[in-house]
């Protein structure tokens, strides 16, 4: 009776263990900035004004996205995907302007452009996908990590930096 016990608690154990670390999507979405734009194209007619906006979304997950839609306050005026690939585009009752996109493959990087003229940027509401839940995260030039993150980084950079002069000391002065 205690073989089977063990038996079943190990079983089930290996089973939790394969189901924590099992391969799965993860989305992040952000944005870098907004440009303004203004010029006048003659004397007479009144400032165009061009608002622009790129928006990522990103899998760093290790299994692939699918049927992600990507939520709009708004429709943009143009908009372009980057890398170009198949979706679908629809405006619901409220005015939201949707974008479905079949799959998003792991550590796969996709890029909204969106352009609008004599209007305000449309905002990027949410990212939906029934394989993760998308977490907006901020994007800069260059990703910005976590402090935790941050500080092992300084850390390790720090034991580089002692572990080579050790090694310096002890080619120079050593026995």
């Amino acid at each position: 009776m205690q073989e089977f016990i063990l038996a079943l608690v190990l079983a089930l154990l290996t089973s939790f263990i394969l189901w924590l670390f099992r391969a799965k999507a993860k989305l992040i979405w952000g944005s870098t900035s907004t440009s303004f734009h203004s010029f006048q194209l003659d004397k007479e007619s009144p400032p165009e004004a061009i608002w622009t906006e790129k928006f990522y979304v990103q899998n760093t997950g290790r299994s692939a996205a699918s049927n992600i839609e990507i939520v709009f306050s708004e429709p943009p005026t143009s908009y372009s995907l980057w890398s170009p690939r198949e979706h679908s585009k629809v405006i619901l009752e409220n005015q939201t302007f949707v974008l479905r996109i079949p799959s998003l493959a792991p550590a796969e990087l996709l890029i909204v452009d969106v352009v609008d003229i004599h209007a305000r940027s449309v905002r990027l509401l949410s990212v939906n996908c029934p394989d993760s839940l998308a977490k907006e995260v901020p994007f800069l030039p260059m990703r910005q990590f976590g402090s935790v993150f941050n500080g092992f980084v300084l850390y390790l950079m720090f034991a580089g930096l002692v572990g080579t002069l050790y090694l310096a000391l002890q080619l120079t002065f050593g026995k």
